[in-house]
């Protein structure tokens, strides 16, 4: 009998290998996480709802991290998470509340984060569960409340950058999940990008975690409709840091912008010359090195991985080709990255009513915003998932082609000949097939096609990596109100690796772990991202592991004897 390798195990979670950065919070009120006050009128938050913390578990291949965008805050996305909740079911995980001008000083700029002294970023403590969605927000004063005083929601993209980092490692914790979903409105997506871009900014393991990155009214070109009466009817300080990032070029100068395009930080008559009268900006600084002169290499100067599933939704105003703030072709990453492996899909909403802008709106509609969700339709892109487990999938209409959605899901047979049954459930296009294919994409016995409602099928697999490819010939914009279930569910061949199955609680456990009926001599715990913690030894049938000394969090525990290993999953309260 073969003993199961700890990196198959890993595998089997979705895993990632690497060392955990905890954020370390800067102290606020209590108060502040719930509420926005302005003018003297006090608005509630969305909050996490405690009751889903024991009996969640999401049907989502992998978790989505909402980021808004210019002088906005995470309440943009509320209509659409509104309707998620309740056409969906969907678990509200939490917010990440981040002051990007933490030592309210405007005119230097920095990477540090909360506890060095004079940090530019500071993260504040909010209530956080496993959840399906989280959202990421700027709109946050140095003292932790929530408000545009400190200029945190205009502060340069590469602060934001950092913020998306942390908050990416920080969803992967909370949920289990090796990959995230990226959805950024306007100077969001370039926060998104700003992350993706540079190596540095990865996990710990050298990676990125990104499997999609859906944009809408992104000025991927940059944008300089911010700085007009339009700009500062919005509130927007024109000098801020996030209009000199946007800029496509600048107005008395005429040189390009530096963030998107590149160039030495400096300003003068030719180079980053934007106001008649006064300052151009409140600082130059546009890496935040704290060092004024630098060559920044523009952002689209920049290489970009080829596989994340890229979609975008683009705002087209009555009688135009620009959403009244970002126009054609700069809402278009394409344009930069002609050459990508697996170009964007685009979704566009035609208003037949706005005459001066859509571009606000965008996150609000929801219906363009799941067409853009939707599961990669290529296999190189496919969502990993595992086996024995239920998903949702969703069916929408896609713009290439214009008449079928393809979705595609990856997943691993391993120990053995395994018997598969896919069983596909709540259909509700009039005709989908489903078919599995091997690593290499060759189809493996026939498609079959559903009945009714429901579709299922078996077939017999050896050990490797194959894909369930999902297509639904004939969707309409109706099918997406209601997903498809999904479950591979697998039956194993010859032999059993694991020892006899195991019982233990409390789970979530406080501090003492129970386990009972185990045959086991070892238990090794280790965090989500692979850092062994602890190695106990075990010597009789029933056996307890304190993990009061552990931090919040999900923990993987692997149980072994000689020739045998069980893995467990244990959330820490």
């Amino acid at each position: 009998m073969k003993k199961t390798t700890l990196l198959t195990i890993f595998s089997l979670f979705s895993i990632t290998i690497g060392v955990a950065q905890d954020i370390l919070y800067k102290p606020r009120p209590a108060e502040f996480e719930f509420q926005e006050i302005r003018n003297d009128t006090i608005f509630p938050l969305k909050s996490v709802n405690q009751n889903n913390k024991l009996v969640f578990e999401s049907k989502n291949p992998y978790p989505i991290l909402f980021i808004h965008g210019l002088n906005s805050s995470s309440t943009t996305w509320d209509a659409s998470t509104a309707y998620f909740d309740t056409q969906y079911g969907y678990t509200f995980g939490g917010r990440f509340d981040f002051c990007l001008n933490a030592d309210g000083n405007n005119g230097t700029a920095n990477l540090n984060i909360f506890p060095t002294p004079g940090a530019d970023i500071a993260a504040f403590e909010t209530t956080m569960i496993n959840g399906d969605y989280y959202t990421l927000n700027f709109n946050v004063n140095t003292n932790g409340s929530i408000g545009t005083g400190a200029l945190s929601n205009q502060s340069a993209i590469y602060k934001q950058g950092i913020a998306v980092k942390k908050a990416i490692e920080r969803v992967m914790q909370l949920t289990g999940k090796n990959k995230v979903i990226l959805v950024g409105h306007s100077m969001g997506g370039l926060a998104s990008r700003q992350y993706l871009q540079n190596t540095n900014y990865w996990q710990p393991d050298n990676a990125h975690h990104v499997a999609k990155l859906l944009t809408l009214g992104t000025p991927h070109g940059g944008s300089n409709a911010s700085d007009t009466g339009l700009g500062w009817f919005a509130g927007i300080d024109t000098k801020s840091e996030a209009i000199r990032d946007l800029k496509i070029s600048y107005y008395y100068s005429g040189d390009v912008g530096r963030f998107l395009s590149g160039g030495i930080e400096v300003n003068d008559p030719n180079n980053m010359n934007e106001h008649l009268f006064g300052a151009d900006f409140y600082n130059y600084d546009v890496n935040c090195s704290g060092n004024i002169g630098d060559n920044i290499i523009g952002l689209n100067q920049k290489p970009i991985d080829n596989y994340i599933d890229f979609s975008s939704v683009i705002g087209r105003i009555t009688g135009g080709t620009t959403d009244g703030v970002v126009a054609e072709p700069q809402s278009i990453m394409d344009t930069y990255y002609t050459s990508l492996t697996y170009p964007t899909k685009f979704f566009y909403f035609n208003s037949g009513f706005d005459f001066i802008e859509n571009h606000t709106e965008l996150p609000g509609y929801y219906y363009e915003i799941m067409q853009g969700l939707d599961e990669p339709n290529f296999k190189e892109l496919a969502y990993i998932v595992n086996t024995n487990k239920i998903y949702n999938g969703f069916t929408t209409l896609q713009s290439n082609p214009v008449n079928a959605d393809q979705d595609f899901y990856k997943f691993t047979i391993s120990g053995g000949t395994m018997t598969a049954n896919v069983d596909i459930t709540s259909i509700t296009t009039s005709a989908m097939n489903a078919s599995i294919l091997d690593n290499s994409g060759t189809l493996i016995d026939t498609a079959v096609n559903n009945s009714g409602n429901t579709l299922s099928f078996v077939r017999t697999l050896t050990p490797g990596d194959y894909f369930l490819k999902v297509v639904s010939t004939t969707p309409t914009n109706t099918n997406y109100q209601t997903p498809y279930n999904f479950v591979i569910n697998t039956t194993l061949g010859t032999y059993q690796n694991e020892i006899n199955k195991v019982s233990f609680y409390p789970n979530p456990v406080k501090d003492i772990l129970y386990i009972d009926n185990i045959a086991a001599s070892k238990a090794t715990i280790y965090s989500l991202l692979g850092q062994q913690l602890e190695v106990k030894d075990i010597d009789t049938s029933s056996s307890t592991i304190d993990m009061s000394k552990h931090a919040k969090g999900i923990y993987i525990i692997t149980l072994e004897n000689e020739n045998q290993t069980q893995t467990i999953k244990v959330i820490k309260e």
